[in-house]
């Protein structure tokens, strides 16, 4: 193992030298290894918020502070771990989404279990690889549609707490569709706890 790495950063510091510009000032080509060598995992909060999360900025600050508050033993940085959730602006499979194509995404509990991996649009496989589906207590704020797309159901924008509008939502323990999209929304009064991915 010790020897590929050693090759690799070899072959990286040939390719960088020779170019024009560096991509990585510095020459840390170590930066790409820890990039292409990170390992995702993935929690839900027990922390819960109404459909008002202050739109996906605020989603991603309520799972940064989870990642702190709940499972600071879960590897990399808070500011690594985002809110799986869609929306106008992080649309499953393209813009602004969390997930990256063909990567394994696992959990700790207490030991590292992979849950699911992606395709190469970053969306998950199903049935997931887990058969007990993603590991949590409660169910979770997705907007996810039962197609994998952003649902017409994501509390406008994440935005609301009204009990007349509505957002997805998925369930743990659920290794189908059902993990992001339950067949039906909730009211965005509801309060519900977040997925968040590390990225």
């Amino acid at each position: 193992m010790a020897l590929r790495i050693s090759s690799l950063v070899l072959l990286l510091t040939g390719l960088f030298s020779s170019a024009c510009s560096k991509p990585f000032p510095g020459g840390d080509e170590l930066i790409l290894l820890g990039i292409l060598g990170k390992t995702r995992y993935l929690f839900v909060t027990t922390s819960t918020n109404t459909g008002d999360l202050g739109g996906v900025a605020g989603a991603d600050l309520i799972c940064q502070s989870a990642k702190t508050a709940e499972v600071p033993d879960l590897p990399g940085t808070a500011l690594e771990y985002v809110a799986l959730i869609a929306s106008s602006t992080r649309v499953p499979g393209g813009a602004g989404w969390p997930l990256f194509a063909n990567m394994n995404y696992y959990a700790m509990n207490p030991g590292q279990t992979l849950i699911f991996h992606t395709d190469g649009s970053g969306l998950p496989t199903l049935p997931m690889d887990s058969a007990t589906g993603i590991p949590g207590s409660g169910n979770y704020w997705t907007g996810i549609s039962s197609s994998f797309a952003v649902s017409t159901d994501i509390c406008l924008n994440w935005g609301s707490s009204a009990p007349t509008d509505f957002g997805e939502y998925g369930a743990p323990a659920d290794n189908t569709i059902g993990g992001f999209n339950q067949g039906f929304s909730d009211g965005c009064n509801q309060p519900k706890g977040l997925l968040c991915v590390r990225n």
